[in-house]
């Protein structure tokens, strides 16, 4: 019997800002180490070739090749790795925070750092979750299509493309219900340390009877950030946009560069406010789900 209901949405997202505001200074301390990617795309930007160059083909500099690499480089390496690690610093702090603990932002990136393979580990596992449901979806209609084809059975090929509507709705299903069974397998790895396969059992038993309600209260707390954070976003987005535009002083290219790097930057100042608000939110329903078993 459960000792006690599970949260609410509406209390998530209050309980989510109390705890939030009240420690704010270590959350967007260990958030804000995610400023090493807006530098390194703004460094990656001032060197990037103009439009024009890559457009027409021209011969490229070795900065601006610098340019190209280093942009490429923090969007699929560096950027993920950080943003990973501040998401399992994250998770610590607040645990810390709620279970009354030392709440310290240096401790918080050690710890980070400490579960981030196995909980990295275990959130491959939940994608590979997402890829399965996605070829037991698409695999038997696309199979059956391509046997058509190649026999040169239109039949076969119509009847595959029939079942893809349905191959598409199976996928659907498979991948909303196992995201939330197994949502909280990376979060059980990096308060309480099970691992892999255990993590995920865990998290399907934390949320086996309840799924819906548990998919309600991951994603409307997120959509309420999400909003707020896109409308923020905006207003500092079209004002930078109004000082670019009054700057008449600047080449074209110059503007287009510094429209590009506020593009990308910006983005990341929000995201680096509003992360503590839902790893918070995440960490108090992870709570509820295990004090309601």
């Amino acid at each position: 019997m459960p000792t006690k209901p599970l949260i609410s949405v509406g209390q998530l997202i209050d309980d989510s800002w109390d705890t939030y505001r009240s420690r704010i200074v270590e959350y967007l301390t260990v958030s804000s180490w995610l400023l090493i990617t807006a530098i390194l795309y703004v460094v990656a930007l001032a060197f990037y070739p103009a439009a024009s160059k890559l457009q027409f083909g021209a011969g490229l500099s070795g900065l601006e090749v610098f340019g190209i690499y280093l942009y490429a480089l923090t969007t699929f390496i560096i950027a993920p790795i950080i943003t990973f690690w501040l998401l399992a610093s994250l998770t610590r702090l607040a645990s810390n925070h709620l279970s009354r603990k030392k709440v310290d932002h240096k401790t918080a990136l050690r710890e980070g750092k400490e579960v981030f393979l196995s909980a990295l580990l275990t959130t491959v596992m939940v994608f590979l979750m997402m890829v399965l449901a996605a070829v037991i979806g698409f695999g038997p209609p696309a199979l059956i299509v391509g046997i058509g084809e190649l026999v040169n059975v239109g039949a076969l090929v119509v009847f595959g493309t029939v079942l893809l509507v349905l191959g598409t709705l199976v996928a659907l299903v498979l991948a909303v219900r196992w995201m939330g069974y197994y949502f909280f397998g990376p979060i059980e790895t990096m308060i309480d340390g099970a691992k892999g396969k255990a993590a995920l059992e865990i998290s399907r038993d934390l949320v086996k009877g309840r799924l819906w309600g548990v998919l309600a209260r991951i994603i409307v707390p997120k959509l309420v950030f999400i909003i707020f954070g896109a409308f923020a976003m905006s207003i500092i987005a079209y004002l930078v946009s109004a000082l670019i535009d009054a700057s008449a002083g600047f080449n074209l290219d110059l503007q287009l560069r510094i429209a590009t790097m506020t593009q990308s930057v910006v983005p990341i100042l929000i995201v680096i406010v509003l992360n503590p608000l839902v790893v918070i939110s995440d960490v108090l329903l992870f709570r509820s789900l295990k004090a309601s078993r």
